[in-house]
């Protein structure tokens, strides 16, 4: 059985998407879960004799055919007695009590599932390797789990056969108790691993991350259902999901929520409800916090140089770059090594044509890029702000669009616009502001590495 993630995206508008359509949504496979095998059992026989020196011969006796728990390990006769077993047991006994057998003589135990016919164990050997004595005692089967973490069975019924000699003597039956499906335990996770399990469990979760919420099951029992909903503070419902299962899953396992959002997560308080068919199973706060973000590094040299366009710039390490040409120029999309960096930089080259041939106008051609991508509602709150820089021999403009959100979850956009040589060069940085200072620094020290030919 095989459990699923549920992606759920919480509504926003976010202008990384939306300008030059950069960012992509994170696609999460199907959680990795563990598969029953088909019932494989260990028989494991343990025998213990009393030897009867006699000079007659004897007919062989044997007591009834019972099942246990446990024996005890002095005689091995036989402790807890029931018929009855949980899902988990990791051990299950046959004892029969005999007499007047000889050694050589042989014994065998035949473990049947009665719903299907399968014999899901069959053990035989003599009584003893020893002489031709008569043996006296209690003899002992027992059957574990095939493999470590599996179960012993389905649910059903089974029933154990014993022989002597190839001779049928006597039968018992038991039955393995289908489970009911529990919740025992909830973790959140700001990550999981590739087998699906909570790798950094939090309570406190920084504004870009993915919230996982991990139900974990005894069990997985078909047609039952498990859900969550999810609040900000108290009583604001952000979103809610349900999962049922489709297949009978009998091991230990998880269901995997994965709560995201299409802007940052404001800094706020936050709970989950847990839902067991429909019944609230038990509530769970996190927090979004402000976090730590480190430096991009630059130490590997990587550099783009285009010689059509006579010039190069350098990138961060780890990152990696896109290029498109046309009849406009080139464009140069600069790529982060996680899909969670809400940073787009981006390197223009228009041809003579293509862009304003007044550096006055840059301010309006700016206005046309951003009116594509920005929502009209947050036009009134968006602050544009325009300087005139130099960085050696090089002159640029740079138009600032900053739009700071309700929660600071705002955006960021950095237009440097360089005339040289008949040709606009123009680098775009476009960040949230959670990643703004962290992109500002990107961007800066690319810009500064800038060089023409």
């Amino acid at each position: 059985m095989k459990g699923n993630h549920h992606k759920l995206i919480i509504g926003g508008n976010n202008i990384r998407q939306k300008f030059l359509k950069y960012l992509n949504n994170r696609i999460m496979k199907n959680q990795i879960t563990r598969k029953i095998l088909a019932v494989l059992i260990t028989a494991v026989f343990i025998l213990l004799f009393t030897p009867l020196i006699s000079s007659c011969l004897r007919e062989p006796d044997f007591g009834d055919l019972t099942i246990c728990g446990e024996i005890d390990m002095a005689t091995f006769a036989p402790l807890e007695i029931k018929n009855s077993f949980d899902i988990g047991v990791e051990k299950i006994f046959a004892t029969i009590k005999v007499s007047g057998t000889r050694a050589e003589d042989t014994w065998r135990f035949i473990w049947i599932n009665e719903d299907t016919g399968d014999v899901i164990a069959d053990s035989t050997n003599s009584y003893s390797k020893e002489g031709s004595r008569y043996m006296e005692g209690y003899l002992s089967n027992y059957i574990v789990p095939g493999q470590e973490g599996g179960i012993i069975g389905e649910p059903g019924s089974y029933r154990v056969n014993f022989y002597h000699n190839d001779q049928f003597i006597n039968s018992a039956s038991f039955i393995i108790e289908y489970p009911e499906l529990e919740i025992t335990g909830v973790v959140l996770s700001r990550e999981i691993d590739e087998s699906g399990q909570p790798a950094d469990t939090t309570e406190n979760f920084y504004q870009d991350d993915i919230i996982y919420t991990l139900l974990s099951l005894n069990c997985k029992i078909k047609d039952e259902t498990v859900g969550i909903k999810w609040y900000r503070g108290e009583d604001e419902l952000l979103g809610e999901k349900e999962f049922t299962v489709d297949k009978n899953y009998y091991l230990p396992d998880y269901i995997v929520f994965m709560i995201s959002n299409d802007k940052l997560w404001p800094f706020d308080n936050y709970r989950i409800e847990v839902f067991h068919n429909d019944v609230l199973y038990g509530e769970y706060r996190f927090k979004v916090v402000e976090g730590e973000i480190p430096d991009a590094a630059f130490n590997s040299g990587n550099k783009y140089q285009n010689e059509e366009y006579k010039f190069f710039i350098i990138y961060p390490d780890e990152w990696k770059f896109e290029e498109e040409k046309n009849e406009k120029g080139l464009k140069i999309n600069f790529i982060p090594d996680s899909d969670n960096i809400g940073v787009a930089i981006h390197m223009w080259v228009l041809k003579e044509g293509y862009f304003p041939s007044e550096e006055k106008d840059y301010s309006d051609f700016a206005d046309e890029m951003l009116s594509d991508v920005v929502d009209s509602s947050e036009a009134a709150e968006v602050h544009k702000s325009e300087s005139t820089e130099e960085i050696g021999d090089i002159t640029y403009k740079d138009i600032n669009y900053h739009y700071q959100g309700e929660n600071k979850d705002g955006w960021d956009v950095d237009l440097i616009f360089i005339n040289k040589s008949s040709m606009l060069y123009l680098l775009i940085n476009v960040s949230d502001i959670y990643y703004q200072e962290f992109a500002d620094k990107i961007y800066k020290k690319m810009l500064y590495s800038l060089s023409f030919d």
